[in-house]
């Protein structure tokens, strides 16, 4: 089976950027939380990695679908952790 390069790329992004979003859980926050300069929003870092994820595990369901569910849980849970408060 010959594997194209696009393949290869997406299967390579969704191996690294599931981890960094497991890994990007200490920069989570809700967005109502108040630091000493005020208030905290949404970290714009975790949004952007957090929509990637999102879009390459869509991406890749049909063939990696244990890794991609748990990027999907990734990103469920960074909606919880920053909108469930602010709700």
């Amino acid at each position: 089976m010959i594997i194209s390069r696009s393949s290869r790329i997406l299967r390579v992004a969704l191996f690294i950027l599931v981890p960094v979003a497991y890994l990007s859980m200490v920069l989570w926050q809700p967005a109502s939380a108040y630091t000493k300069h005020g208030r905290a929003g949404v970290n714009s870092f975790c949004a952007v990695l957090m929509l990637l994820v999102f879009l390459v595990c869509s991406l890749s369901w049909s063939q990696h679908r244990v890794v991609a569910a748990f990027g999907f849980i990734a990103c469920f849970l960074w909606l919880v952790i920053t909108l469930l408060p602010v709700l």
